[in-house]
């Protein structure tokens, strides 16, 4: 299973909260923290003042006061105008939940199926996104309501215990991106129908009421992506600023897009600018000062600037005076990074057809040279990334975070499993990988003798299986999120170190099974290290790829 966070969101959004006036540089720090003591900690939790990835912030005009959504513990957590300048305070009320100590997701005018984005309009009314309802809420003067208040109105369904999907006027499937601008237009990116829907006069709309314009599409029972001026591929976050020109971040795109004078465009409209891309026919992922990967939101302030959630870059981009600027413009700042990844390393994409696909990275750094080789780490990425869209691999795990990585010391080759297949199936695909790893040795100059496996889920289950196939080629193992199937004989990898990493809550991958095969190896006389995480569901990798101890433990490892 794949899980996609998005804590760069919250950043982002406490970093509108300057004055438009405020002075930005590059890599400026932040000043204050919510859901953590301090900037050192990440720990989740389901209590008054903790945070499980938080997705959406906004701010009441009125009062002051901060609104976060807690995406996976299915809540928005609202702070007082003042504790919310606290470190770590606690916030004052809850939504979507009775109390501080519940997280469990519902259908009704009090609960939220994974909430992902909120506003505030300026007479304080709170907008909500409940992504699996497929639905947008309402809250009157959000500021004063109770704990556990219900919604006072829904749009996408025609009332609150229906959440089915649909392509229409009066349904939505998946709402991300909620916006409501001066004149009281609530815009909302509908994501899987790869458009934005706009209701005028939003708040005087009924349960249900049919949307009054669109865009990404040219009728309301058309869901398509695509890629050009007219097209959306699954737009996440959308911003109008005071001048009618409206932003839309699309994640699959790699871009944002501008509809200037919005409130008059027709239905299917082309838009008018384009940032992160060249042009309106480009897609390409990049780490640049012009260039972005899976963006996830954006937002402006009183001053012009614009502000990218960079998401696979772990990067904010500012541009200012966004509105005029040309297609594929330069930002003017970052922040999360120190430059905007000046000459940096980028995976290549190889394509063989004799083997598998696979993305290649070649470090710079050569701290690990020995006798003019490099160690080589193999990756196996999950279920949801296979097929033919090799960029696909990026989503997840150590190919998501090693672009712009050029201090990284390893050859890594992170191949594409087909769609018609999973890595452990006995069906071939594994003399498809050790054909692959013979290629590389055969192009690149690798240490044969420091080769080592690595993959999470569908990969973790993979890392074991081809290890027991080719046990004399691996120097050192790491699987997250593993398990093993019946009759295989992990005893004939017990001499090869390995660190495993499995969450404790994992619901897709019961830990039992991944504590089963530490038991096994360790009957056979093997000595593997196991990290588990009590916090954690199936996702023990993020937490795992972005620890560099393993990457120290895998350099003390060579084959014997």
């Amino acid at each position: 299973m794949k899980v996609r966070y998005s804590f760069i969101l919250f950043y982002l959004w406490c970093v509108t909260l300057l004055s438009a006036q405020t002075p930005l540089f590059n890599n400026m720090q932040a000043s204050g923290v919510l859901g953590q003591m301090n900037f050192t900690s990440n720990l989740s939790g389901t209590n008054s003042s903790s945070l499980n990835s938080p997705s959406g912030v906004a701010v009441d005009p009125k009062t002051g006061k901060l609104f976060v959504v807690d995406r996976y513990n299915n809540r928005i957590l609202r702070w007082s105008s003042t504790a919310k300048m606290t470190n770590g305070s606690p916030a004052e009320a809850v939504f979507g939940q009775p109390d501080f100590t519940t997280s469990s997701s519902g259908l009704s005018a009090s609960k939220f199926n994974d909430p992902l984005r909120v506003h505030i309009d300026s007479s304080g009314r709170l907008w909500v996104s409940d992504y699996l309802n497929n639905r947008v809420l309402r809250f009157d003067n959000a500021s004063s309501k109770s704990i556990g208040a219900s919604a006072d109105a829904v749009l996408g369904q025609p009332d609150f215990t229906t959440n089915t999907g649909a392509t229409s006027a009066i349904k939505m499937k998946g709402p991300v991106g909620v916006f409501v601008d001066k004149s009281g237009k609530l815009w909302v990116t509908d994501r899987l129908n790869h458009r934005v829907l706009r209701f005028d006069n939003a708040l005087l709309k009924i349960n249900g009421a049919s949307a009054d314009g669109i865009l990404g599409q040219t009728d309301f029972v058309t869901g398509t992506s695509g890629l050009s001026a007219i097209k959306m591929n699954r737009p996440m976050g959308v911003y109008v600023d005071s001048e009618d020109h409206m932003w839309v971040c699309e994640d699959d795109n790699n871009r944002v897009i501008r509809f200037d004078s919005v409130s008059l465009k027709i239905n299917g409209a082309a838009a008018d600018g384009v940032l992160g891309q060249a042009d309106f026919s480009s897609n390409v992922k990049s780490l640049s000062r012009n260039g972005v990967s899976n963006i996830r939101g954006v937002f402006g302030d009183a001053a012009g600037r614009l502000y990218i959630a960079d998401e696979d870059n772990s990067r904010i981009l500012v541009f200012n005076h966004a509105a005029s600027l040309s297609n594929g413009a330069f930002a003017d700042y970052v922040l999360g990074k120190t430059d905007f990844g000046s000459n940096p390393i980028i995976q290549q994409e190889i394509y063989d057809p004799s083997t598998l696909n696979y993305l290649f990275f070649m470090p710079r750094e050569t701290t690990a040279v020995i006798n003019g080789k490099y160690p080589l780490i193999v990756t196996l990425h999950g279920i949801g990334d296979g097929g033919t869209d090799l960029w696909k691999v990026k989503h997840e795990g150590l190919p998501k975070i090693l672009d712009g990585k050029n201090t990284f010391p390893f050859i890594v080759v992170s191949p594409q499993c087909p769609a018609t297949t999973e890595w452990y199936y006995n069906d071939g695909v594994q003399a498809k990988v050790d054909k692959l790893i013979d290629s590389v040795i055969a192009r690149y100059p690798v240490d044969t003798n420091r080769i080592y496996l690595t993959g999470l889920s569908m990969g973790g289950i993979g890392t074991l299986d081809l290890a027991i196939r080719y046990p004399k080629r691996f120097a050192a193992l790491i699987p997250a999120a593993f398990r093993i199937e019946d009759g295989w004989n992990l005893c004939a990898i017990k001499d090869i170190p390995m660190w495993a990493f499995h969450g404790e809550k994992d619901d897709i991958i019961p830990f039992s099974k991944a504590q089963t095969v530490i038991n096994i190896l360790t009957v056979c006389g093997g000595n593997p290290i196991f990290t588990s995480y009590p916090d954690l569901y199936h996702d023990a990798w993020t937490r795992a790829y972005n620890n560099p101890a393993i990457y120290d433990w895998l350099l003390t490892k060579k084959k014997q």
